[in-house]
Formats: structure tokens, C-alpha cells, sequence
């Protein structure tokens, strides 16, 4: 008995290294305290919610977030295969920050944006890891078929997980590297276990393709914000 199978609708990660980690880490650590916060018992892993997601305004920080912006060009153009047609607006940025066990983000996506992307200044051993909901290619025959049961692994109907069967898919960074992904794939961040200790820094943040200068014969696309008009 022959067949063969096609693996429709896959959605893509992309991680990549930055060149010059080191000097972004010192460059940022100068400015930590501008942006460091305050946690709370509703505010305690991300200084979203704190009025202040304007770390790529930091002229000091520009090469950073250029080296990003390459990456994002990489992700779309060499690795999605979508033309050179754009421009990579950053449009806000804020820290994402462990520092106990249950320092948690829940479940959410970045609605305002295109893609997000997360760059790890610290990574601890045993650091949470990142992980994401497979919305497309669920092969559930059945709602529930492909759910892990954590009780009793005997119980599991799927014999080896994989990514055809996967509910979802974590990344555990390491320091220095920068993942980027679609903003509207649902996330969170997850403690898997091990001995924590010291602080899982990041720096999250959102960009919108702006098609360029020559391209504005597209009827899909943002155009540069300097042909809006806010009212």
C-alpha cells in the first residue's frame, strides 16, 4: 500500500543569533533603570502596562534594533519567500522579565502588529521557555484527541508527539539570540522545571511592514505614516 501526505498550512519561527550580543547587553544594562519596573500581583512579568514601550527610541540602542530589523527582512524575504517590498517598522518595545517561578505570561497575541519578536539579554538555566499554540494544522480527528493528560501519561492517545500532532511548540532560548514570529500566533511563557535562579530578561517588541517609497502600487499594505492624518 503506497501514499504519500502534504503538510499544508505550517507556520514558521524563526531564531537568530545577533553578531554583537555582548555590546548590546552593555549598551542596554546603561539604560535598564529608565526602563525597570516595579512588579506587582497584576504587573509582574512585562513593563507593557507601565506607559513606557519606548526602549527602541534609545539612540544609544539603534544598531540593536537595526541588527533586528535584518532579521526581520531574513525571516520575510529569504525564509517566507515574499518580495523585498517592504519597510520594518518598530512601533513599541518593553521588557519581558522572570525573576521567581511563576513570574508566567498567560496566553495572548499582539493584535497591532505584524510581527513581534522577543531578544534575550539573560537566560538562566532553566530559564521559562516560550511557547506557541499550533492554530493551523491541528490533526485533532476528534476535539481533545491530541491533548496531553499530565495525570497519567497512559491515558495520552497520541503514541509520540510530533509536528503534525502537536497542540503546541516551546522554544527555550539561549542568551543572545532573537526569535521572531507572526504577532497574531497565540504565545505564552512557561515554567518547565529545574532550579532557577537570577533573571530571564528580554526585550519584546512589535513591527508593521510599511511598503516602500516605489511599491505604493499595492492595494494591501500600510503606507508611510507621513501621508496620514491624525485628527
Amino acid at each position: 500500500m503506497t501514499f504519500e501526505t502534504f503538510n499544508i498550512f505550517p507556520t514558521t519561527i524563526y531564531v537568530g543569533e545577533m553578531d554583537n550580543h555582548l555590546k548590546y547587553k552593555e549598551e542596554f544594562y546603561k539604560v535598564y533603570p529608565k526602563y525597570d519596573f516595579e512588579e506587582t500581583f497584576k504587573d509582574n512579568t512585562v513593563s507593557e502596562n507601565m506607559g513606557k514601550p519606548f526602549i527602541h527610541l534609545e539612540n544609544t540602542l539603534d544598531p540593536l534594533f537595526k541588527e533586528i530589523a535584518s532579521h526581520a527582512r531574513k525571516y520575510v524575504c529569504e525564509v517566507l519567500e515574499y518580495k523585498d517590498i517592504f519597510d520594518y517598522v518598530i512601533t513599541k518595545t518593553w521588557l519581558s522579565r522572570a525573576r521567581r517561578i511563576d513570574n508566567e505570561i498567560r496566553w495572548h497575541i499582539h493584535s497591532t502588529s505584524h510581527i513581534s519578536f522577543v531578544y534575550y539579554l539573560s537566560t538562566p538555566p532553566n530559564s521559562h521557555c516560550v511557547e506557541f499554540e499550533n492554530s493551523c494544522t491541528k490533526n485533532d480527528l476528534f476535539e481533545t484527541m491530541n491533548c496531553d493528560d499530565g495525570d497519567d501519561p497512559n491515558r495520552n492517545m497520541v503514541r509520540t508527539y510530533n509536528a503534525l500532532n502537536s497542540r503546541t511548540f516551546n522554544i527555550e532560548p539561549l542568551e543572545g539570540c532573537v526569535v521572531l514570529f507572526p504577532s497574531l500566533l497565540e504565545h505564552h511563557t512557561r515554567f518547565k522545571g529545574g532550579n532557577f535562579q537570577g533573571e530571564r530578561l528580554g526585550i519584546v517588541g512589535d513591527m508593521t511592514l510599511m511598503l516602500k517609497e516605489d511599491q505604493l502600487h499595492y492595494s494591501m499594505g500600510y503606507i508611510d505614516n507621513k501621508y496620514w492624518v491624525k485628527y
